[in-house]
């Protein structure tokens, strides 16, 4: 019997044992009070709330808090709906097909639910595998310890230098570089700020006392320091430009050595000779070291790729020192060496830990909430490139900002012991008070099929699949609980190769690593607006097909400006054969987020409820259609954008009269 034909029995069996009742209480309510103070609370550190689901870089992650109160409103058992009561989903699955983050899967999983996901690119697959499967903390710490002192081993002479109190030998936390910069009366060298350290307290380190003439000699060198705000020449009273002509690495100048001395602690001191000759062992030695092939690393265009190509960075390898070089190809044989069930793991902990440890890294100095931090690679969303950048060290033993042994403890640790006894929080007079949820996991057991769901809870599959061809038979799935591409957001598949390419050289075999980003749903430019419709189309007509009658449920959220998003959304909607039963509108982003603050971002989305057409009306209630949106209001906008699209899906109308009606309504 095929895999197919062994589904079709398995459903027609489940069928027979399993009907849910037509009418869903998401239909007709949702505590959109309770999951607004909740998602405005988790917005400001979402990794706290959900440290399970944040093993790997990934964007766009909406709040789980909103996705608990969305799969409570599908719980059968009234008296198991309650947000702070375990479990509800026994038995029923949980199909997302653009699972991103994973949020879904772990939310549903937590509630019992068995679950699929689906997504084109292999970095959320396989860190849905590496978080939802069951392997003991204890392992996992026994296996990174003995990873991390091998590194440590390895890289330890390359990360020396000398304690500027008592001589001794220390360890290299990080190193501050300037970058250099030119004029026509030759190089200079510029740094973010002259304050390199403004504590709580109010002490302050200056630049000036390490470089008190504010000139850094090197040999027959001497470049004079500047600072960015004042990056213009004395002399020649121009501007000074970047020197693009050498390699990346090139363009930065070893400025402050940041250490650690086992007598004296933290120290800071202008970089000196022993420092600059661990630098240069470090380049003789990645010189010679194996990397992937050339072509496997170069920068392919793209929209935000592209702001490396206008640098002349052609590879990704360019964006590291050569001590970071050093660990990567250190860490790729340790990975090699790995038992397999500990692989994935430690290659995502590897490869999320380059956003800490790469030339692109930036410092947080005069930071007073965190002074000292690392200013990692993606804090505003795209490549930024610093005026001082922030070399770590890897492998520093202290467990501070980005290294690995803080990564591991924040990520793999703390995350797995969170997952067996999952807390979550509730507001009171005083904030909020930490609430355990006794009997739920989040984690389960990975399966290669659905027939392996019957009888069972917490079983999953993690797919890398084009979801426009779900191999999944008719009416197999009770709930499609999803969050759809932003659009004309590409950014997230573009900026994702700085990790694939080293993962593809970590993990060879565990992905298909040449998958075609063009088959996701996204409008790469204005002219292919009409893409994001075709491909969400396919997906949502899958959607519908394996949904299962008379309970089966679409839920996703949304929220976008322009009409254009609305409109290829709605007819993609339309084409699939659904209708919208009910919209609520809940908080998302935290307006304060680096990459959002300085915009005009919705903070809002809209949790839109759909059921085919096939299935009789629900008593969820359409609203009538507004003349006009305003766009003075994030609350008000989505939830008017949500009512005109169930209005525009509920009365018929023809795809140019959708268009007319969605651009005649957004107005300001």
């Amino acid at each position: 019997m095929s895999v197919l034909q062994t589904e079709l029995h398995f459903v027609e069996e489940e069928r027979k044992e399993q009907s849910l009742a037509a009418d869903v209480p998401i239909d007709v309510s949702f505590p959109e009070e309770e999951a607004n103070e909740l998602a405005k609370l988790e917005s400001y550190n979402k990794n706290l709330f959900r440290p399970n689901t944040y093993l790997h870089k990934w964007w766009a992650r909406r709040s789980g808090t909103t996705f608990r109160f969305i799969l409570k409103q599908l719980v059968p058992d009234a008296e198991l709906r309650d947000y702070y009561t375990p479990g509800g989903l026994e038995g029923i699955t949980v199909l997302d097909p653009m699972m991103g983050g994973g949020t879904t899967l772990h939310e549903a999983i937590r509630l019992g639910a068995n679950v699929i996901g689906y997504d084109l690119d292999p970095i959320p697959v396989l860190q849905v595998r590496a978080s939802l499967r069951r392997i003991p903390v204890e392992d996992k710490e026994e296996v990174f310890e003995r990873f991390v002192r091998a590194l440590e081993k390895r890289l330890r002479r390359y990360f020396r230098t000398n304690c500027p109190t008592c001589g001794e030998h220390g360890e290299v936390q990080f190193v501050l570089h300037a970058v250099r910069r030119s004029c026509a009366c030759g190089e200079a060298l510029v740094i973010d700020s002259f304050l390199l350290r403004e504590e709580p307290d109010g002490q302050h380190k200056l630049i000036q006392h390490y470089y008190p003439d504010l000139k850094v000699k090197r040999g027959r060198k001497c470049w004079r320091l500047f600072e960015k705000a004042n990056a213009k020449c004395g002399t020649c009273d121009k501007p000074l430009v970047n020197c693009i002509d050498s390699a990346f690495p090139h363009r930065y100048v070893p400025l402050i050595a940041v250490g650690w001395c086992p007598s004296h602690g933290q120290f800071f001191k202008a970089v000196g000779k022993e420092d600059l000759d661990s630098i240069e062992k470090a380049r003789r030695s990645a010189a010679r070291v194996v990397l992937p092939r050339v072509d496997s690393l170069r920068v392919v265009r793209g929209p935000k790729s592209g702001d490396l190509l206008s640098k002349n960075i052609e590879s990704y390898s360019d964006l590291f020192s050569p001590r970071q070089i050093l660990y990567i190809s250190t860490a790729k044989k340790l990975l090699d060496e790995a038992e397999p069930k500990h692989r994935v793991w430690l290659a995502l902990l590897v490869s999320t830990s380059l956003e800490f440890n790469s030339i692109l890294c930036g410092y947080k100095g005069s930071d007073k909430r965190r002074p000292g931090a690392i200013r990692h690679v993606f804090s505003h969303h795209a490549y930024s490139f610093p005026y001082t950048s922030l070399e770590s060290n890897p492998a520093f033993s202290q467990k501070t900002s980005g290294t690995l042994r803080r990564l591991f403890e924040d990520r793999v640790k703390d995350a797995g012991k969170w997952a067996v006894a999952p807390i979550e929080r509730q507001p009171n007079t005083d904030g909020w008070r930490k609430v355990a949820i006794l009997g739920e996991t989040d984690c389960g057991f990975e399966c290669s099929h659905v027939s392996e769901f019957k009888g069972k809870t917490r079983r999953f599959i993690s797919e890398q699949r084009d979801s426009s061809k779900i191999p999944l038979a008719n009416s197999s799935v009770d709930f499609v609980i999803t969050d759809p591409p932003y659009f004309d957001s590409v950014q997230y598949s573009d900026l994702s190769h700085f990790f694939r390419v080293w993962l593809q050289w970590f993990l060879p075999d565990q992905a298909d690593w040449h998958f075609a980003p063009v088959l996701s749903a996204v409008a790469e430019t204005e002219a292919k607006a009409e893409k994001y419709r075709t491909v969400l189309g396919g997906i949502f007509s899958e959607a519908n097909r394996v949904l299962r009658r008379p309970h089966g449920r679409l839920v996703f959220t949304f929220h976008h400006w322009r009409a254009d998003a609305w409109i290829q959304l709605t007819l993609a909607l339309k084409a699939a054969g659904f209708r919208l039963v009910n919209t609520y509108t809940v908080h998302s982003e935290n307006p304060i987020s680096v990459h959002i603050r300085q915009l005009n971002a919705l903070k809002h989305d809209s949790i839109l409820v759909f059921q085919p057409h096939d299935i009789a009306a629900s008593e969820g209630t359409v609203p009538a259609p507004i003349e006009a949106i305003k766009t003075d209001d994030s609350f008000a906008f989505c939830r008017d954008c949500a009512r005109l699209l169930g209005y525009s899906l509920e009365h018929g109308l023809e795809d140019f009269e959708i268009e007319r009606l969605w651009r005649g309504a957004l107005v300001g």
